[in-house]
């Protein structure tokens, strides 16, 4: 006469065969992956063009400046 089984040795068997089914499915990537997009692109160009307004507006300061001296004198 066969012996029950327990569920808690069927459940531990169901849960070995769905842990091997996951790490096989894991190992089926891709060979090549495509590059993952640059998150940080958009900022880095934001802050250039701020940098290169900035530098801009200095040197129109610096410009009126000059301009003001010369006119005083």
């Amino acid at each position: 006469m066969p012996t029950p089984r327990r569920p808690a040795d069927t459940r531990k068997k169901a849960c070995c065969a769905l842990l091997i089914g996951c790490l096989l499915l894991q190992g089926c990537g891709r060979s090549n992956p495509e590059r993952p997009p640059d998150i940080l692109k958009a900022q880095r160009e934001a802050m250039d063009k701020a940098k290169s307004t900035d530098k801009m507006l200095q040197d129109a300061v610096e410009r009126r400046d000059a301009q003001l001296e010369s006119q005083a004198k």
